[in-house]
């Protein structure tokens, strides 16, 4: 799968010297394409042949971004019916007919990209792209798409559903953003408001705080939050998660916005540290004593910390400096072993 940047991975299916064909145009105009053909088909030299494409495909679902079935949809359906979960984990998949006159959006259109496999593979057979996705069809914006595009984690992504009706319906979204992270692209169909009062009206709540919200209000987090944590030598990933979790939900904030953690280039070392890093998938910065000093503002000064660290902050100095001198929203919070603090980036920098 698409991972680190790399170029996304595709499968062509293929199980006709017809298809075959279709199958090596493809190839050859895209990067990082495998192509899988019935052992009848024929294909390029690199194809992985196979005796039951049920089980091939079966076998390798999970391990491609996208997939390409050089064949009638209802065959195409058939394999993938059993192994789909939700459009939200699902690879992209695409049915080209034999003659090349339609290439159909299957399965996860938005989120994994389907609609617009469908237009590329379009472009280069001559075929015509399908895309039925309601959406697309009404001319109103794919808010999965967006939030995706973005950077945006959805906090309860049954809520897409709502919001989407709502504005094929033609219906005013009310959107809280306060840091305006969607941008212009939802400007005619939603209405900003100041407060997240939405009433019974469906919304858009984009931020890192967890207030009571309706279940007709999309929520979505933006990577907005820069953890700084102290710790003693060999403290071990539970207890750092846990006081993580703590001082979260005590100020009411979400840890899918966590951005990244921060510490003394000392601590990033610790197993412990590395293994909470892990657990919330989120970079661990390690920053100097230099560094750490010019952060001369913190809420919570240490004698402490400046006797055995060198500096008077580690826990808030590193949030700091890792939101870009943004604002703390979480001062020191302590347990025995460690200290956490909460800084919020400042997206109007």
């Amino acid at each position: 799968m698409d991972q680190n940047n790399q170029k996304p991975a595709v499968a062509v299916w293929v199980v006709t010297p017809k298809g075959a064909g279709i199958a090596q145009r493809i190839a050859g105009s895209l990067e990082n394409v495998t192509v899988h053909a019935g052992k009848s088909a024929g294909g390029p030299e690199d194809a992985l042949f196979f005796d039951s494409m049920a089980r091939a495909v079966e076998k390798h679902f999970r391990s491609y971004d996208a997939h390409v079935f050089v064949m009638a949809t209802g065959i195409a359906v058939r394999m993938i019916g059993p192994l789909l979960d939700s459009k939200h984990v699902d690879p992209a998949v695409v049915a080209v007919d034999e003659s090349a006159a339609f290439a159909v959006s299957l399965v996860s259109g938005h989120l994994g990209g389907a609609n617009a496999w469908a237009e590329k593979i379009a472009a280069i057979t001559g075929a015509c792209p399908v895309i039925t996705t309601a959406t697309d069809r009404a001319g109103v914006p794919a808010i999965d798409l967006l939030a995706k595009q973005h950077g945006l984690t959805p906090n309860n992504p049954e809520a897409v559903k709502a919001v989407s009706m709502a504005l094929i319906s033609g219906k005013t979204v009310l959107r809280y953003d306060p840091y305006q992270v969607l941008g212009p692209e939802l400007g005619q169909w939603t209405q900003d408001i100041s407060t997240p009062d939405f009433g019974s009206r469906p919304g858009i709540y984009v931020c890192h705080h967890c207030p009571d919200l309706p279940e007709n209000v999309l929520v979505l987090r933006p990577a907005s939050l820069a953890v700084g944590v102290g710790l003693n030598s060999g403290t071990d990933a539970t207890q750092l998660c846990e006081a993580v979790y703590s001082a979260f939900k005590r100020h009411r904030l979400s840890v899918k916005s966590i951005r990244e953690f921060a510490t003394i280039c000392e601590k990033t070392h610790e197993p412990g540290l590395r293994e909470m890093a892990r657990h919330f998938a989120s970079p661990l910065t390690g920053y100097s004593r230099a560094e750490l000093a010019e952060i001369r503002d913190v809420p919570t000064p240490s004698e402490t910390v400046e006797k055995h660290m060198g500096v008077k902050s580690v826990c808030e100095a590193a949030a700091i400096k890792a939101a870009r001198s943004g604002q703390i929203l979480v001062p020191k919070q302590k347990t025995k072993n460690t200290t956490v603090a909460v800084a919020a980036l400042d997206f109007l920098l």
